[in-house]
């Protein structure tokens, strides 16, 4: 009887440990992923970095605040190679940062945008600067009328909202049509995002992104 007492509690602590040690985790809004340097998205999905930062020098300037980082360089301690095309992002303090290879923004330094959003579709933005020609006029004093227009070249300061998805890494644009396309396994959240006027879009489908995070998690291995 004894014996068959301390087989089942063995066989109980033992079941209890597995359960209390999972394989996976979920990845929540404010996930904190492992710091360091992840040399591509399947690092990412596995929160594995390729590097971390004891083993790298490294420059850089970043805010959790505006999720944004500008790095001068990276290099490897070892004096192994290092290209910047090779890095896909990083992390600082359990944010996720992906580098923006078309926002140079005029540096040298490398540009990355900083993971505001993590679940199955994350959610970045970041600035860029576009050339547009504004309309001035001249305006006679006298008068309040205007005497002389021109197009004139100006620099605009411009948000991308972008969206990751963490099941096959691919990035989209952050609008109606693409966040359609990707919650096509939420059939109820789909049609109430395709019923949104355009005006009720521009107020609830950041809500909408959030909402469907929260019905489809995603996971990532345990550490």
């Amino acid at each position: 009887m004894k014996l068959r007492l301390w087989l089942y509690f063995t066989l109980f602590f033992y079941g209890a440990l597995a359960a209390a040690q999972p394989d996976s985790v979920q990845v929540t809004r404010n996930f904190e992923f492992a710091d360091g340097i992840y040399l591509s998205f399947e690092e990412l999905q596995a929160n594995r970095p390729s590097l971390k930062w004891e083993d790298v020098d490294a420059q850089l300037v970043a805010s959790q605040q505006s999720f944004t980082a500008q790095v001068a360089y990276i290099r490897r301690k070892d004096g192994g190679e290092l290209p910047p095309d090779s890095i896909w992002g990083l992390c600082l303090q359990g944010t996720p940062f992906i580098r923006l290879p078309d926002t140079a923004m005029g540096r040298e330094a490398m540009a990355f945008a900083g993971l505001r959003v993590r679940g199955r579709i994350c959610y970045y933005t970041y600035e860029v600067e576009e050339t547009r020609m504004v309309e001035i006029a001249a305006y006679n004093p006298l008068t309040g009328r205007p005497f002389r227009k021109g197009a004139v070249s100006k620099q605009v300061a411009l948000v991308r909202e972008k969206m990751l998805h963490f099941e096959n890494g691919r990035q989209a644009a952050f609008s109606r049509e693409n966040l359609l396309d990707w919650i096509k396994d939420d059939p109820q959240l789909w049609r109430t995002v395709a019923d949104l006027s355009d005006e009720e879009a521009q107020e609830k489908l950041y809500k909408c992104l959030l909402i469907y995070d929260d019905r489809n998690p995603a996971y990532v291995p345990a550490r």
